[in-house]
């Protein structure tokens, strides 16, 4: 073989890539990103070593399953293949050779080897091609064996090119071939001039050369020749980074986890904040921080005041047992002897010593805790205002000392405790703002929610509140009214109060022209507002010049109808505990009037010779009610026993020095409770004849007590209305919009 052909022949990739036509096989400059983790030589070349063992973890001896015909878990088959799980399964083409396929392959000439065995054959070949040509005559019997194995060997590597199966593109001599083989083999490439060096030694080197198999022709592997083209080799980039840390993680999501995590990071923001505030702020606050030691001390002060309070409770049932004795056992014994009268027998008398020189402004049974009432401190007296008030909560077990109280920065003029949430209290103060005060927390807490004293606030006294219907997104809502003409609605929010005012009370004042010459409409001053017992959205608004308006969440644009009910400032209107469509209401004209929805007219009218403070339906009877006037008296009317007189007139404080302000019946216990000018609250106990139950006729002895009464107010409105009338105006105009 020429020694240029020979160097073509031993041309390597390297040799190949210095040409300019091939610049694509050149290397490329790898590209690495600017954070890339720099690993080092040792720790790239370090050995991994994974550890493959026969036992598996993961295989379960006995399974089983759930078998619905026996009712019973049944054992589950165990597989053939033991504890080995296959993984991936792959078809392959190889046969076994006793197999009828195979007998018909090799019979047909396919896997059969190009010599008479099927083992290998040895040949001797010179090293050098110089001494073949010196040489005429044939060489031993072992040369003669190496060339007739050349024809042979010749013949198999054509029958090979088609398949471009280890077959190199030309054919060579045996010499030069074996010579390629044992290069190979060790790793180098012998040049063309160390191959035509003769051996001092003159022996020949001995190949073993492998038998070639004839392979089965690809039918579906078909190329048409003019088509090929080079293929170009594959080049793959890749880069390898330190994996991210992984770890495996389950919990349960429950709702107390959610929010235990979100308290958490909720408190891990605040400490953030804390450490971005200056080293001063930080100091000043971790001043009023309270450590472990002053928690316990808080938590021992309050078992300690649990305690006291219950030995206070002790000590105030001994002092106080004969009025504890009159008030569960005591009941008036002249009630045999006087048909159609009663009497109020005074009981406790709670005082807050602070507020000796403050009125009681409103006062409330608790609705869940039948012992327990709140009462607002503030001022009636406006020429002498009070700077402050006080919101206090008794309780008839201990008449000494109120169970709550919290001083405020203003007067506290009405309240209303929340149904649902009975440690609730909404109040109205004098200076416009509501607030929203939680028994539960500590004295230091003071308000929980209160209103903004910049935009949202009344401009006047806030005469007073009562909590309304949740709204649809659940949150609790309450209602003000105020002198400056607003009926506000308040949604107490996470964190604030917000206010949306639902109707301007108008006047019939036409408008007075101002400094600058603008009319200037004039408002109605609002004095009192209650709700309808069933329909959430219908209220009514007494007024101060003596209107009682109807009207409605839905219409806030105007009333939905107006009466002229008295003729000074409506004080109170009340709702009837069993019959919807009547009221009472109680103005400043010394008189209380009961009204019906849809009559222009009242029903009744009683005048009591002094101004009406407060009037209350009783709980246990559809028609007895009560009201406290200026002059120091509590008026108890039973209009089932008497239409014009009062069953009961109590003097309860000298009309000289005190006047009563309000009144509250408790829903469960025969009493009532009322508050005076002086900050004193008084409790009464109902006469036997003022607590009248129903007695069932002789013909319905199963009906209940509830409807009963409502027969009895029924019988008694049919005696005094008027023959043409129709009921439920306000209804009929709801259905017609």
């Amino acid at each position: 073989m020429p020694p240029k052909k020979q160097k073509e022949a031993t041309k390597s990739r390297a040799n190949l890539a210095e040409d300019e036509g091939l610049d694509w096989l050149k290397p490329r400059a790898l590209i690495k990103p600017d954070d890339q983790e720099e690993v080092s030589e040792a720790d790239l070349e370090e050995e991994v070593g994974r550890v493959l063992c026969t036992v598996n973890p993961q295989w379960v001896p006995d399974e089983v399953a759930y078998h619905y015909g026996r009712a019973m878990f049944v054992a589950k088959p165990k597989p053939t293949y033991g504890k080995a799980y296959p993984l991936y399964i792959y078809q392959g083409t190889a046969i076994r050779k006793d197999s009828d396929e195979a007998k018909a392959q090799i019979a047909a000439g396919y896997g059969m080897v190009g010599f008479d065995d099927a083992g290998p054959k040895r040949a001797k070949v010179k090293k050098s091609a110089a001494d073949e040509e010196e040489e005429e005559e044939p060489e031993a019997e072992p040369a003669a064996a190496a060339e007739e194995a050349k024809p042979e060997e010749d013949a198999v590597v054509e029958e090979e090119k088609p398949t471009e199966v280890e077959v190199p593109a030309e054919p060579t001599e045996v010499g030069v071939e074996g010579d390629e083989t044992v290069a190979a083999e060790g790793g180098e490439e012998a040049e063309p001039e160390q191959k035509e060096e003769p051996v001092d030694d003159g022996s020949d080197e001995v190949l073993d050369i492998k038998p070639r198999v004839k392979k089965l022709a690809n039918q579906f592997n078909f190329c048409e020749r003019a088509a090929l083209t080079y293929n170009f080799p594959r080049r793959s980039v890749d880069t390898q980074t330190v994996p991210p840390p992984r770890a495996n993680y389950g919990a349960t999501a429950l709702q107390c986890i959610i929010f235990d995590f979100y308290q958490e990071d909720y408190a891990k923001k605040l400490k953030e904040k804390e450490e971005e505030k200056p080293k001063r702020l930080r100091k000043k606050a971790a001043k009023h921080a309270k450590s472990a030691q002053q928690i316990h001390d808080e938590q021992l002060a309050q078992r300690i005041r649990e305690a006291w309070a219950i030995l206070e409770r002790l000590v105030n049932q001994n002092i106080y047992d004969d009025i504890a004795q009159d008030y569960r056992y005591w009941d008036d014994p002249s009630d045999e002897f006087r048909e159609g009268m009663g009497s109020l027998l005074p009981l406790w008398k709670f005082q807050f010593d602070p507020m000796r020189t403050h009125a009681v402004c409103d006062i409330q049974w608790n609705p869940h805790y039948q012992d327990l009432f709140a009462v607002a401190y503030g001022s009636l007296d406006f020429t002498n205002q009070q700077k402050e008030g006080c919101l206090c909560m008794y309780s008839i077990k201990n008449p000494a000392y109120p169970e709550y109280a919290v001083i405020t920065e203003s007067p506290i003029i009405c309240l209303d405790v929340y149904h649902e949430i009975p440690y609730l209290v909404c109040v109205g103060r004098y200076d416009g703002n509501v607030c929203v005060y939680n028994a539960q927390l500590t004295l230091e807490s003071s308000y929980q929610y209160k209103s903004d004293s910049v935009k949202d606030k009344h401009s006047n006294i806030v005469w007073e509140v009562r909590w309304g219907a949740r709204l649809i997104d659940g949150e609790a809502s309450f209602f003000s009214i105020s002198g400056d003409g607003r009926v506000v609605q308040w949604a107490v929010m996470p964190g604030e109060l917000q206010a949306t005012t639902i109707i301007t009370l108008s006047s019939n004042v036409p408008p007075i022209p101002g400094p600058d010459g603008t009319m200037i409409t004039i408002n109605s001053c609002g004095s009192c507002i209650c709700f309808h017992p069933e329909k959430a959205d219908i209220f009514l608004v007494g007024t101060e010049d003596g209107m009682v308006h109807t009207c409605s969440l839905k219409y806030n644009k105007n009333y939905v109808r107006s009466v002229q009910g008295h003729h000074m400032p409506v004080y109170r209107i009340h709702y009837n505990h069993y019959n919807n469509s009547i009221y009472a209401s109680c103005s400043g004209d010394w008189r209380v009037k009961i009204w019906e929805d849809g009559r222009d007219e009242p029903l009744f009218m009683f005048e009591l010779g002094s101004p009406v403070g407060d009037v209350k339906w009783a709980p246990y009877s559809s028609t007895v009610f009560a009201a406290c006037t200026a002059d120091g008296k509590v008026y108890v009317y039973d209009l089932n026993v008497n239409k014009y007189r009062p069953i009961c007139i109590q003097a309860v404080v000298s009309k000289k020095t005190k006047k009563l302000t309000r009144l509250d019946f408790n829903t469960r216990l025969p009493v009532i409770v009322c508050g005076d000018t002086k900050g004193t609250c008084h409790v009464l106990k109902l006469s036997p004849n003022l607590r009248v139950m129903c007695k069932p006729p002789k013909k319905a002895q199963g009906v209940d007590q509830r409807t009963l009464q409502i027969m009895k107010l029924d019988k008694l409105l049919s005696l005094v209305r008027d023959p043409p009338f129709t009921p439920g105006v306000v209804d009929e105009k709801f259905e017609e919009d």
